[in-house]
C-alpha cells in the first residue's frame, strides 16, 4: 500500500486492492463469447498473451511471439464447450488479421484477412450446417467495411485452415458489431451500424449456412452532434436489448447511450430510449450478466473519465468510479461472473466488478487495481461475443416452419418457409397442386385444404403438414370453353365460352397473348402448338380449364406490279404475309409456282391474275387483281397509220409512230414492195416519202419496227 499511497498522495482514498502486477496491457480484452473463461490480452509492444478469468484472480499465459505485433487492439478467441480455446485470430500491424491454431501456431491460410490494427471490432460465429466451421467478421476502419473468411476446423488434421477470406458484407459501417442467439430457425443476426450525415443506422444481417447476407436498417436515430463510427455496439445476454454508445455527445443532458427492446428472434426493435449518463464521451459499454444493468465507461486523454451503470429499466445512473482514466473502450463479463473494465488512471490495470447485478452500487464490489498493468495509456479494443450464450452448444436445429398470407386484391395466398437453413422446398396446396419455390403464391378455389411444406435442411429431410390451413368461402365458378383443334395462322379462332357462376373472364392463348373478354376474337399471328387456357372469375374466386391448340402455317396473299411500261414485261410482286408455297394464274392461260414471277402478254386485253397462297391445304388463301395490256401494261401499244400524204399541204406530210413518251423511240426501216430499203430512221420524227432526196412514188411500203425487246412491221400506202 506504500507504493499506491506514494501514488496518490497520503490524503487520496484508495479503493480496496487485490493485485497481481503483470507486464503486459489488459486494455486489450477479447472474448468470443460472453462469459468465457479464455482471453487474449496485449503486451506494451503489441504482442499477445492468452489470459483466463475463470478463478478469482486473473492468470497471464506467456507472450506469443510475433502475434498480432505491432496493432493496437482486435484479438479474439473461439472455444469449444469445455471452454478449450479452437483458434485464435489478432489485428498486426501490417493492417492484416492473422490466424492462429489451438496449438498457437499460424493457422494453414491463415494470413491477410484484410483489417486495421486499430478496429476495436471482430467477431467469430459457428457457420450453421457446417459442424467444425467458423466465420470470422473483421473490420477495416479505414475503408469502413465488414469482410468475413471462413475457417475449417476439420482441415490440417484437426488444426484447421481458412478456406475463404475477405468476404465482402454490402455496406459502410462502424466499428461496432454484435452477434445474437442461434434462432430457433438455426440463423443468426450480426448486427452493425453504419452512420449516415446526423444519424446512426442500425442494422441487421443474416447468418446463415450460405453466408453473411447484407445488411437491413432496423432503426434510424438521430444524433445532433455528429455520430461516431468508433460506437460500441452490446446486446443484452438474454439478446432482448441491444445497445448503442454515442461517444460525440457535447453537453451533460445530450444522450450517451441509445437503448432499443430487441426481439431477436424476428430481428426488430421497438420504440428506442435515449440515455444520458455522463458528461464524458461514452465509447464503452457492456451489460450485466443478468442484463439489469448497462455499464459504461467515458473515453478521453482526460483520466477523470466516469465508469457506472444505467439501469436497463428505471434509468438510474450510477457512477461507480469517477476517475477511470484515460481512452477506456474495453469492458466484458468474464466466466466467473464478474465483470472486468480496463482501468488507467496512476496506474493501468484491469478493474472488476464482481457483483455487476447487485440492486445498489455500494454492493458491487468494485476493485479498480484487480490486475496491475505496468502501462502509460491505453486504448483498449471491445471483444465481441454471442452475448449469454454457452459455448459450443450450437447445433444444427431440425426446424421447419412457415406462414401463410392473404394478400390484397384478390392477388391470392402468399406462402413463406421460416426454415432459413432449407436448400430446397416443395409444397402441397392440398388441392393437388404443387410448388417448388421458396415463397409461392397460390390461388385457391371454394373450400377448405391442408398445406404441407417438405424441406431439405442440412442434407437432412423434413416436413411439416398444417390441417385446414386455408379456407375459401364464396360462388365457385366453373370453366368452360371450346375451339377448333386445328385453326389457321392469321384467321379469327371461333372461341366459345359456357362457363358457368363466373362474372370475369381471362383468357391466355399460350404465346403471351390474353384478353379480358367474354368471348373473344383472336388470330395467331405465328404458327405452333399452343396451350390455351380460360380462367373464370367471380370475386376473388377462380376456376381454369386449358386445352392445346395447333395453328397451321398460313399467309395472307396479296401482289402488286412493278412493271416498266416500255419493257414489255410485266413483273409480278409477291406482297403476301408469310405463306409457304405459291400459284399464279396470268389469266391468259398461263401459270406459275414462282414466289415473284415476270410474264409477258402477247395480246391487249384485260386479263384477271390470281395468287393462291398455300394451294390445296386448309390455310389457303386467294388474291385477285385485273391488269389492263396496253399503255402501262405491256405489251406497248404503238398507234401507226396505215396511209400518209406527203404533198406539202402541211396535214398527215410523214409517217409518225405514236406511243408512250416515256419510252425510246423504235428505229423505223421502210421497205418498197421489192423488199429494197428506201429509209430508215427514228420513228417518232418519221419518214417524210421520199427516197435519196427525191419524192418517192406512190404505192404501197412496207415498215419494221425495232423495239428494246421485239420488232413489229406492217404495211403503209403512200399517197400524192
Amino acid at each position: 500500500m506504500d507504493v499506491l499511497a506514494t501514488l496518490y498522495g497520503e490524503d487520496t482514498p484508495v479503493p480496496h486492492v487485490r493485485h497481481i502486477l503483470v507486464a503486459v496491457s489488459l486494455c486489450h480484452v477479447f472474448g468470443a463469447f460472453a462469459q468465457l473463461d479464455k482471453w487474449l490480452v496485449r503486451t506494451i509492444t503489441g504482442e499477445v498473451r492468452t489470459m483466463d478469468v475463470s478463478g478469482p484472480v486473473p492468470s497471464v499465459g506467456p507472450l506469443i511471439n510475433g502475434f498480432g505485433q505491432g496493432a493496437s487492439e482486435d484479438v479474439n478467441v473461439m472455444t469449444d464447450a469445455t471452454g478449450n480455446a479452437l483458434f485464435y485470430t489478432a489485428a498486426g500491424g501490417d493492417n492484416l488479421v492473422h490466424v492462429r491454431t489451438a496449438a498457437l501456431t499460424p493457422m494453414q491460410n491463415g494470413d491477410g484477412l484484410l483489417g486495421n490494427e486499430s478496429s476495436q471490432a471482430s467477431a467469430i460465429v459457428p457457420r450453421p450446417c457446417h459442424p467444425g466451421q467458423y466465420y470470422i467478421v473483421h473490420h477495416d476502419a479505414v475503408s469502413h467495411q465488414h469482410r468475413y473468411s471462413i475457417v475449417d476446423l476439420n482441415q490440417n488434421g484437426g488444426l484447421g485452415a481458412v478456406i475463404e477470406k475477405n468476404l465482402l458484407i454490402e455496406g459502410a459501417f462502424g466499428e461496432g458489431m454484435a452477434v445474437g442467439h442461434q434462432l430457433i430457425t438455426g440463423c443468426r443476426w450480426l448486427f452493425t451500424f453504419g452512420i449516415e450525415e446526423n444519424s446512426y443506422n442500425l442494422n441487421r444481417s443474416l447468418i446463415s449456412a450460405l453466408g453473411i447476407g447484407p445488411p437491413e436498417t432496423i432503426a434510424t436515430i438521430n444524433s445532433p452532434d455528429g455520430p461516431s463510427l468508433a460506437s460500441t455496439l452490446k446486446l443484452s445476454p438474454s439478446n432482448d436489448h441491444i445497445a448503442l454508445s454515442m461517444p460525440n455527445a457535447l453537453s451533460p443532458s445530450a444522450a450517451d447511450v441509445a437503448l432499443w427492446p430487441l426481439n431477436v428472434d424476428s430481428g426488430t426493435v421497438g420504440q428506442v430510449e435515449l440515455l444520458p449518463v455522463s458528461d464524458d464521451p461514452i465509447i464503452g459499454i457492456e451489460f450485466s450478466p443478468g442484463g439489469g444493468y448497462l455499464y459504461f465507461a467515458g473515453n478521453s486523454i482526460d483520466p477523470f473519465m466516469d465508469f457506472g451503470r444505467v439501469s436497463v429499466t428505471s434509468h438510474q445512473v450510477d457512477i461507480i468510479d469517477p476517475m477511470i482514466g484515460t481512452s477506456i473502450l474495453h469492458m466484458e463479463t468474464a466466466g466467473n461472473g464478474r465483470l472486468y473494465v480496463a482501468a488507467n488512471s496512476l496506474l493501468s490495470s484491469l478493474a472488476e466488478v464482481r457483483f455487476p447485478d447487485a440492486s445498489s452500487a455500494d454492493d458491487v464490489v468494485y476493485d479498480r487495481y484487480a490486475v496491475l498493468v505496468w502501462l502509460d495509456g491505453c486504448m483498449p479494443g471491445l471483444p465481441n461475443s454471442i452475448e449469454g450464450e454457452p459455448p459450443g452448444t450450437t447445433q444444427t436445429p431440425s426446424y421447419i416452419d412457415f406462414d401463410v398470407e392473404l394478400l390484397p386484391g384478390c392477388e391470392g395466398h402468399m406462402f413463406s418457409s421460416n426454415a432459413c437453413l432449407a436448400t430446397s422446398w416443395e409444397w402441397h396446396f392440398g388441392d393437388g397442386t404443387t410448388s417448388v419455390e421458396e415463397r409461392p403464391v397460390h390461388h385457391y378455389d371454394v373450400g377448405t385444404f391442408d398445406v404441407t411444406l417438405n424441406i431439405q435442411a442440412c442434407g437432412n429431410p423434413l416436413t411439416l403438414t398444417q390441417e385446414d390451413l386455408v379456407t375459401v368461402t364464396g360462388l365457385q365458378p366453373i370453366a368452360e370453353m371450346d375451339h377448333p383443334d386445328t385453326v389457321c395462322q392469321h384467321a379469327s379462332v371461333p372461341f366459345t365460352n359456357s362457363s358457368e357462376l363466373a362474372s370475369n373472364y381471362v383468357w391466355h392463348f399460350g404465346n403471351g397473348a390474353s384478353s379480358n373478354s367474354e368471348v373473344p376474337g383472336y388470330a395467331y399471328p405465328f404458327p405452333g402448338e399452343f396451350d390455351v387456357s380460360l380462367v373464370a372469375i367471380e370475386g376473388c374466386i377462380t376456376d381454369t380449364i386449358g386445352d392445346r391448340i395447333v395453328v397451321l402455317p398460313a399467309a395472307i396473299a396479296s401482289f402488286h406490279t412493278t412493271s416498266d411500261p416500255c419493257d414489255e414485261q410485266t413483273r409480278l410482286v409477291n406482297s403476301s404475309l408469310d405463306g409457304e408455297t405459291w400459284y399464279w394464274d396470268f389469266g391468259d392461260g398461263d401459270s406459275t409456282t414462282f414466289r415473284d414471277p415476270v410474264h409477258t402478254y402477247t395480246t391487249m386485253d384485260a386479263f384477271t391474275v390470281t395468287l393462291i397462297s398455300d394451294r390445296g391445304t386448309m390455310c389457303a388463301d386467294t388474291a385477285q387483281q385485273v391488269l389492263h395490256a396496253g399503255y402501262g401494261i405491256i405489251p406497248v401499244a404503238w398507234f401507226i397509220p396505215n396511209a400518209f400524204t406527203p404533198n406539202g399541204d402541211g396535214a398527215n406530210d410523214e409517217l409518225r409512230i405514236k406511243g408512250p413518251e416515256v419510252c425510246a423511240s423504235p428505229i423505223m426501216s421502210i421497205f418498197n414492195k421489192w423488199g429494197q430499203p428506201v429509209w430508215e430512221g427514228d420513228s417518232t420524227t418519221g419518214w417524210d416519202g421520199t427516197a435519196g432526196g427525191s419524192p418517192a412514188p406512190e404505192g404501197v411500203y412496207v415498215y419494221l419496227l425495232k423495239g428494246k425487246m421485239s420488232m413489229n412491221h406492217g404495211y403503209v400506202f403512200l399517197m400524192r
